[in-house]
């Protein structure tokens, strides 16, 4: 009896299991499983610039496909509110925010879905892969996710960083080598000219230095090594101390605008622009940020960071990815990834360069007005991660605090190594 039960038993489960397989396969590629709705959580805040150029899109789109949008701008702490929904599975269907704080968050848990089809298609109403456009350059840089993926964002902007000068003064030039910066240094000192101007309080802006200067000199990854060795001892790589000695040494001599060190963003930038200081060491977004205070003819230009004599590292660039994640939790992930082509068309990515004053991935997408120099270093060099390896915590809690007393010149590089292990070696600790 029992044994005639348990054929019974298994021929329902059977046909149970046969049932379910044909309305998956039914549902996966028939119209009936298509979502119709999807939730999209932005970064942006409703009166940023980007988020006038999404609207318009997710506008666009609701009226060309029906799948209606709700979406939520949420601002730059979107994904601190993304984080909870995870464990409740009542995730958003789509979120965005720059690479480096979309990896821990989605991307290292192994909860981000698989974008890779999104770029195997064309942009909707084009017939170019999107991956043909440009955007595939950029995604060699992204860090995998443990479990894989590694088309887990869709980049729709670009950051880059550099060293930015004043093209109409003729003083200034673009330095090939860390030499001939240091020699632009010199002469403006003895003009009583401030050679480079930075805001002491923006441990990022402070930390690029160190971070082009690790891998100039020991070649791009040394500063990865550096970071992902949990025993602290990656930091006593000789590119490590050689790239903080010349920190150092922008210190001693005097090069950094008088002030750098008790200075509160976005001052010292201001005073770039003004003709307060000769270089600055900042972000493509640097023109639209201060374009209200340059003097009368300024010319912003950028020039990629120099080389260093005897150095192992190329002509790398510093990269920043801006784009779209699907948690893979998403209901209407579908839909989602809709929303992802057709924002990343042409004709509506253009409003990025046009109207928020950005760079897009798309080689087709000419440069806003003072970016034109950064786009052409990105397209003919290699793509870096900023400071690869780190998360925004580590960089917090670890990095940030040691350097920022070399940099301040209140130690130096023997001490700034010290500084950094000791600090490594307590938050791994800490992290269990």
């Amino acid at each position: 009896m029992m044994k005639r039960t348990g054929i019974r038993l298994a021929a329902a489960v059977a046909v149970v299991a046969v049932a379910v397989t044909s309305l998956s396969s039914c549902g996966d590629s028939g119209a009936a499983s298509e979502s119709k709705s999807l939730t999209y959580w932005s970064m942006w805040t409703e009166n940023e610039p980007q988020a006038a150029v999404l609207k318009s899109a997710v506008a666009d789109f609701e009226k060309d496909t029906g799948i209606k949008v709700d979406v939520q701008w949420q601002g730059r702490t979107v994904l601190e509110k993304v984080a909870p929904t995870l464990i409740t599975g009542k995730v958003p269907d789509l979120v965005d925010h720059t690479d480096d704080k979309l990896y821990p968050t989605l991307a290292q848990p192994g909860r981000a879905r698989d974008l890779s089809g999104v770029l195997a298609r064309p942009a909707t109403g084009e017939k170019e892969k999107l991956s043909d456009t440009g955007v595939q350059r950029y995604l060699g840089q992204l860090r995998k996710s443990p479990d894989g993926v590694g088309t887990w964002m869709i980049p729709y902007e670009v950051l880059s960083v550099g060293l930015w000068y004043n093209g109409a003064d003729k003083d200034m030039k673009a330095p090939a080598t860390w030499d001939d910066l240091m020699n632009t240094c010199a002469a403006l000192k003895k003009e009583k000219r401030a050679c480079i101007a930075v805001d002491g309080d923006q441990g990022a802006y402070t930390a690029w230095w160190l971070d082009y200067l690790v891998d100039r000199i020991g070649g791009d990854g040394t500063m990865a090594q550096a970071i992902k060795d949990k025993t602290g001892a990656g930091w006593s790589a000789p590119a490590v101390k050689d790239a903080a000695a010349k920190v150092a040494e922008l210190v001693d001599q005097g090069y950094l605008i008088k002030g750098y060190d008790a200075s509160k963003y976005p001052e010292q930038q201001n005073r770039w622009a003004g003709g307060k200081a000769g270089f600055i060491l900042n972000g493509s977004w640097l023109p639209a940020e201060t374009g209200k205070f340059a003097t009368a003819g300024f010319d912003a230009r950028f020039a990629p960071f120099p080389s260093v004599d005897g150095g192992k590292g190329g002509a790398t660039t510093d990269v920043r990815l801006l784009g779209f994640c699907v948690p893979r939790q998403a209901k209407h992930a579908d839909a989602a990834e809709k929303l992802i082509a057709y924002v990343m068309a042409k004709k509506r990515l253009s409003g990025i360069s046009e109207t928020a004053a950005n760079l897009t991935p798309r080689d087709d997408i000419e440069a806003p007005k003072g970016l034109t120099g950064v786009k052409a270093t990105l397209e003919s060099t290699q793509p870096r991660e900023q400071l690869a390896g780190s998360t925004p915590e580590f960089n917090e809690k670890v990095l940030f605090p040691a350097y920022q007393k070399l940099f301040f010149g209140k130690t130096d590089a023997d001490g700034f190594v010290a500084d950094v292990k000791e600090l490594h070696r307590a938050y791994v600790k800490a992290q269990g």
